[in-house]
């Protein structure tokens, strides 16, 4: 039995980031804290993309940035006008790499490789180097319910883990996927603007569902090319590969070309209450504790800028107030309609992005996803599409309003 002050139980975005602004500020130098992770978090294992203004505090570790962004929809072409914003991605081994050396500074924070298979509320973490506790737990790998599939061939290293009996999915709640399979390529002859990236395009084959194509050029000859499902269920292997081969000979007019590295993914969209709240002495965060924007699958901005604010408080007050960590309810409200929206088939996904970038100016948007818009500019937003299929699911969601 080893007792900490604090555990960070998972070491991936949420955790790594937690320890970083613990580490940094003196009211927690005295504290022992421990981060338990499965991983080495010595491979390339994700990116991240995210849209953020000059202004904004981001880790040093951006590996391509674009001024523009093309959107393709019911209408064709939109060039968007993306000023204050870029748009930028991160490598999770630039990450890993850069947190790893950040957390090397702080002496009263250990790292240990551990299989983390259960929690219990009076803070203590079974794993299988042993049983760690602590004052507070903070809890990223474990969540109550299967939000990702299973491990499998396609998908073998899923990122959550769940307990021996899992919490059901209630019907009450929408439980979606957002999966994509990602190439880069690289072409014999330069094809790319390196400024500009394709943030949406919707002139795939829908079959359905919510379907897009976003390219991100890394340079004149090189670029990651990624096919994106909004569905309740993976595809086959086959048809990730057989749509991304489409895509890059018919819509990028591209037949030769060298795949040089994959990807895989699966974000967790859902409505369902995932909460901060304290439970004992656990704290849950980043996808457990409804970090990930449901109705969009982004968290790589949002899970940095809710553990800044939240580590600044404790740090003030004495006490961590977990209210901190969680969206306000009227963004959980907008995401869970959409979400409605999409399940029962009420508005198609492409009619909708698509009303959303023709009608609005981009930077309306990404305040509005940011949920750092004002109350007028959530009119704005969301009397872009017809508003009879988003009445009809705000209809149907008022029996679980509280549940949000």
């Amino acid at each position: 039995m080893h007792h900490f002050d604090i555990i960070l139980a998972g070491g991936g975005l949420s955790g790594l980031t937690l320890a970083i602004e613990l580490g940094k500020r003196d009211f927690f130098r005295n504290k022992s804290i421990l981060i338990i992770e499965r991983d080495a978090k010595q491979q390339n294992d994700r990116t991240w993309c995210f849209w953020a203004t000059e202004a904004e505090d981001l880790p040093p570790v951006l590996f391509r940035s674009w001024d523009h962004c093309l959107f393709y929809g019911t209408k064709g072409e939109k060039r968007l006008k993306m000023p204050p914003f870029r748009y930028h991605m991160v490598r999770g081994i630039d990450f890993y790499n850069w947190a790893a050396a950040e957390i090397a500074r702080f002496p009263n924070i250990q790292r240990i490789q551990a299989e983390i298979l259960n929690l219990e509320e009076k803070g203590a973490v079974h794993t299988d180097q042993g049983v760690f506790t602590a004052e507070w737990v903070f809890n990223s790998a474990i969540t109550p319910t299967e939000l990702v599939p299973k491990a499998s061939a396609l998908y073998p290293n899923p990122a959550f883990s769940i307990p021996n009996a899992p919490q059901e999915k209630t019907k009450a709640h929408t439980w979606f996927l957002q999966h994509f399979k990602g190439w880069i390529i690289e072409t014999p002859l330069p094809r790319f603007d390196t400024n500009t990236a394709t943030l949406m395009d919707f002139r795939i084959d829908q079959k359905g569902d919510t379907r897009f194509v976003y390219v991100l050029p890394f340079s004149e000859s090189k670029a990651l090319v990624e096919y994106t499902v909004f569905s309740p269920a993976l595809c086959t292997a086959a048809e990730y590969q057989a749509e991304l081969q489409h895509y890059v000979q018919n819509f990028l007019k591209i037949d030769e070309f060298n795949v040089l590295e994959e990807e895989f993914g699966v974000i967790p969209m859902t409505d369902f209450g995932f909460s901060p709240a304290q439970q004992g002495n656990i704290i849950h965060i980043g996808t457990a504790g409804g970090f990930v924007k449901g109705s969009s699958g982004y968290a790589f901005k949002r899970t940095r800028r809710k553990l800044q604010q939240f580590t600044e408080a404790w740090a003030r007050t004495g006490t961590p107030n977990m209210r901190l960590l969680r969206s306000g309810y009227r963004f959980r409200l907008y995401d869970s309609i959409m979400l409605r929206v999409l399940r029962d088939q009420l508005y198609p996904g492409k009619s909708f992005f698509s009303k959303l970038f023709y009608k609005r100016p981009a930077p309306i948007i990404f305040r509005f996803l940011d949920e750092d818009s004002t109350f007028t500019e959530d009119l704005r937003v969301i009397s872009s599409p017809p508003p009879l299929p988003f009445l009809r699911a705000l209809w149907r969601q008022l029996p679980f309003l509280k549940t949000l």
